[in-house]
């Protein structure tokens, strides 16, 4: 099967509003209608094809419509298109993303869960649905893991803005587009439908989608309906065996004295919907479009902490050092005299039984009217999410101390840490007790009206052709409700089995792994005897305790508390102006636009303030306008070779989570006279905080020839407000007159990022190669990243790289497409990051630095007929375990004098295996 996708001709969102023409859809794309429309398009003849023996259809024509949205943009932009998507062996959008230039990610639970454009997570780029924003309950965008690949149009990754685009964040904006019946020249009925089968949890699923759209004309009238529906589902298991975050003096050496085995696994399903409907007459066109969009998950994860630390009686032997170095290599202890009472040498753990549930509800009514020289459209959107998520947590520890415990630290050669467990029966469940339970649940939702009108002018003027101006208002209400409560039976010797839960062992993980640890399996409570006794199950926590002994915890579950929650009410108006110019310099064609967008932002905050010793209401209110200039140039400097220029100003606006107004009072004191560094001190979030600013500056050179292109993208960000974990001064002093220092989160750091992306897509069409080697072709890319804050360490304030961003990301993919094959190898690859924020221990600092790592992806299909094709999918075929290490840096007078590296981190995620078929009628 082929499914059929838009040829799109212009990139501009606000064109997004199901205006394309229906020819324009199916129809190969018309090189000298657009070469009418794009004065900087210098070739014409680029997109024909290079032999009438090559068809231009499947993936060459998903590649050739991605190719389209590059060139015509107004902006930077990268594409990958529906053929491109339902090609891949990519089960969400995020998958697919990964293989854009500038974005990488991180993956664990069998998929890309966070994704990074050009060194920033999705809290710094905006995230749209069809050129409007879309957004997760209190959040201010959405995972793009939310999005099933198969449900979607194509994926635009906007490295540059324009005046009339949503603001994006200060790293860019992703636009998912979905399909529309307009997109198709009639009746079209296609779906697939397809196995997973993963590696590690060895649990099948199935998933599949299906579209049903149509359109008529009725006189001059022309109509048309869309609906979709997609399910995808996993089930996963990542096995990790790790150190604790710590290294100590063990045994006359140093080690991490705290290793750990765990198990990630869960059920998780997106259940999707959406619907379209068009309308055309003449020149006016109108739209209705709405999207349901779930997200389920049935969380079971497990760990085993195994403290190695000297209890006091501890006797160590067999230790092995490295060469030439006090680190050790491995080492066996014996720790029958310790008590289990927070002294050490007991192992311990937890089993989780949570639950994720999301709805995200969209609907959108708008259109266009095109009078001539101007056209004008109008779009408004009603958003409403929520997010609801219970955690249930059984802790445990072993009965009894009098067994042996071989541990390896990883050193050398980096396989990471394991153990090996030998003296006791692990399957044995009296040789566990019962040592406290864990509980929380949060309640986020979010929604929105929002609404814009464009108008865009045709001036007649040749050096100033057009004239665009807009307005957009959104008015956002975010709120968040939480509470935990911790049931602690620390020590009290109770045998699981007393529990009333049951209990059973894992199934064992790490399949593959050489150096695979024991125990890997152990006792852990089924997840629905822990789900569906809940109030049984605390009336037995209060039967031991007593409820007097249990703080925020009842038979009905946690309180509420207060400050976990907020309500933030926030209104925006936007308003723009933008002028294209274009003008012909020494004979090289140059256009591009100037333009100017205003943001006027109000918010209101409520929360609760412990100021009183009782969380008694407190507000807030902030206003704040942003000014975000543009200048975008595009220049035609030789036959298919173009330049591009921008200059722009963006930025990113806090979370509300961080805006959380409510504030958590420590006692009250007394200030000596003349004080000057006298506070009390509390906690909470930052309603003062301030936008990320970002003054950005990028240049691209593209090249456009009859079978590709190739592009190379220089760019530099300069970013101040960083929000990072700090304290500030509240305006207002408490009643006794003391200032009050909250530590929360600040606008302290600036940071800088710079880059190199490179890229080339192109099929080996050259005439007088043998035609089987001109169904082959090649799609690479890569990137640089300088990415770098002013972050606070022990030892002053210094310039550290941007956590979690690599230096260099690379693609590789290998085509096939020919005689109904269609075939693609995509290999990816990341250098070392950082992981995470520096800590602060005194007089050293600890993080984690994850190692580079590779990745490789195959997807294969056959057209059985026109109507039906069968596809194998295989993700991850190399298998090869995420790695991290720990990084010890000790300081002394302000200047380092050591660093200690150990592993820290080796964890198997899923390889998954897909096959199915697809279909169309």
């Amino acid at each position: 099967m082929r499914l059929k996708t838009a040829a799109l001709c212009t990139a501009s969102l606000a064109a997004l509003a199901f205006a394309t023409p229906a020819a324009a859809q199916e129809a190969p794309v018309d090189a000298a209608a657009e070469a009418q429309t794009n004065p900087a398009d210098p070739d014409p003849a680029a997109d024909a094809p290079a032999d009438d023996a090559i068809v231009v259809t499947g993936l060459r024509r998903s590649l050739r419509s991605a190719q389209n949205i590059k060139r015509n943009s107004d902006q930077i932009v990268d594409a990958i298109v529906a053929e491109d998507i339902g090609k891949l062996p990519d089960t969400t959008v995020s998958d697919t993303a990964a293989r854009i230039p500038g974005i990488q990610v991180e993956r664990n639970g069998g998929e890309a869960s966070r994704v990074l454009v050009r060194g920033l997570d999705r809290f710094y780029y905006a995230t749209t649905y069809n050129g409007r924003e879309i957004f997760t309950a209190e959040t201010r965008s959405v995972s793009l893991a939310d999005f099933p690949a198969g449900a979607v149009a194509a994926v635009e990754a906007f490295k540059t803005s324009t005046a009339d685009l949503v603001e994006p964040g200060i790293s860019g904006l992703v636009n998912v587009r979905s399909r529309r019946p307009f997109d198709f020249k009639d009746r079209e009925i296609a779906g697939s439908a397809w196995v997973l089968y993963p590696n590690q949890s060895r649990e099948k699923s199935l998933n599949g989608n299906l579209l049903i759209a149509d359109r008529w004309s009725a006189g001059d009238n022309e109509f048309g309906g869309l609906i979709g529906v997609s399910y995808t589902q996993l089930k996963f298991k990542d096995s990790t065996r790790r150190h604790g975050f710590f290294i100590a003096d063990l045994a006359g050496g140093r080690s991490p004295d705290w290793p750990e085995i765990q198990y990630n696994t869960g059920n998780r399903w997106r259940p999707s919907v959406n619907g379209a409907l068009q309308f055309r007459s003449g020149d006016l066109q109108l739209y209705g479009e709405a999207l349901w969009q779930g997200y389920r998950e049935r969380e079971s994860d497990s760990q085993w902490a195994q403290p190695l630390w000297n209890c006091g009686e501890a006797t160590y032997s067999n230790i092995q050092f490295a060469p030439n170095s006090r680190y050790i290599v491995s080492g066996r202890v014996n720790q029958p005299g310790c008590d289990g009472n927070g002294n050490g040498g007991f192992p311990f753990g937890f089993a989780a039984a949570g639950t994720r549930k999301t709805n995200t509800y969209q609907i959108a009514f708008g259109g266009s009217y095109d009078a001539g020289p101007l056209k004008i459209t109008a779009d408004v959107a009603r958003t409403d999410s929520r997010f609801d998520l219970e955690v249930e947590s059984v802790d445990w520890q072993l009965r009894t101390n009098n067994f042996t415990v071989d541990w390896f630290t990883g050193l050398p050669g980096g396989n990471g840490p394991t153990l090996t467990i030998s003296g006791i029966d692990l399957a044995n469940i009296n040789n566990y007790s019962y040592r406290g339970f864990f509980e929380e649940y949060l309640t986020a939702e979010g929604d929105d009206w929002q609404g814009r009108l464009d108008f865009d002018y045709e001036t007649g003027v040749s050096f100033l052709p057009r004239l665009q101006v807009g307005v957009r208002a959104v008015d956002r209400v975010a709120a968040r409700s939480g509470g935990a409560v911790y049931w602690d039976l620390f020590g009290s010797g109770i045998p699981l089995s007393a529990t009333g839960l049951q209990w059973e062992l894992l199934q064992p993980g790490f399949r593959g792994d050489d150096n695979r640890p024991t125990p890997s399996s152990w006792f852990a409570p089924t997840f629905d005897s822990v789900q569906n006794n809940l109030v049984a199950f605390r009336q037995f926590n209060i039967g031991l305790r007593g409820a007097g002994a249990i703080n925020g915890g009842t038979v009905r579950g946690p309180n509420r508390d207060p400050l976990r929650s907020f309500d933030i009410s926030e209104n925006s108006l936007a308003g723009y102006a933008q002028l294209s110019y274009a003008f012909d310099l020494g004979g090289i064609a140059i256009d591009g636009k100037l333009g100017l967008r205003g943001v006027q932002t109000k918010v209101s905050l409520s929360g609760f303030s412990t100021l009183t010793g009782t969380p008694a209401p407190i507000d807030f209110d902030n206003k704040y306008t942003d000014w975000l200039p543009n200048l975008n140039l595009r220049a035609a400097l030789a036959n298919g070779l173009v330049m591009r220029f921008a200059a722009t100003q963006t930025r990113t606006r806090p979370e509300f989570g961080d805006l959380n107004p409510s504030l958590n009072f420590g006692a009250p004191v007394v200030c000596p006279p003349n004080a000057t560094n006298c506070f009390r001190n509390a906690s909470g979030g930052n309603p003062f905080l301030k936008p990320l600013e970002s003054n950005n500056l990028d240049a691209s050179l593209e090249y456009y020839f009859s079978r590709g292109f190739a592009a190379l993208n220089v760019f530099h960000r300069k970013m101040t407000g960083f929000i990072l974990g700090s304290s500030y001064i509240l305006p207002d002093r408490d009643p006794n007159g003391v200032q009050v220092q909250v530590g929360g989160p600040i606008n302290s750091a600036d940071g800088r990022i710079s880059g190199i992306e490179a890229q080339v897509r192109t099929f080996f069409d050259i005439p007088g190669l043998p035609s089987f080697l001109r169904n082959f072709g090649v799609e690479a890319n890569v990137t640089r990243l300088n990415a770098k804050t002013d972050q606070p360490t022990p030892i002053g304030v210094q310039r550290l790289r941007i956590p979690d961003t690599s230096k260099w990301v690379a693609n590789l993919t290998g085509m096939y497409e020919g005689g109904g094959f269609t075939s693609r190898l995509s290999y990816n690859w990341r250098s070392k990051y950082p992981e995470g924020a520096i800590s602060d221990r005194g007089n050293f600092t600890l993080q984690g630095r994850g190692r580079g790592g590779s990745r490789l992806d195959f997807s294969n299909s056959y057209d059985l007929n026109n109507a039906l094709t069968v596809f194998v999918d295989w993700s991850n075929i190399l298998k090869k375990p995420f790695q991290s290490d720990i990084v010890r840096i000790n300081n002394a007078g302000g200047r380092e004098t050591s660093r200690e590296v150990f592993p820290l981190v080796t964890r198997f995620e899923e390889s998954i295996v897909s096959a199915g078929l697809r279909f169309r009628i």
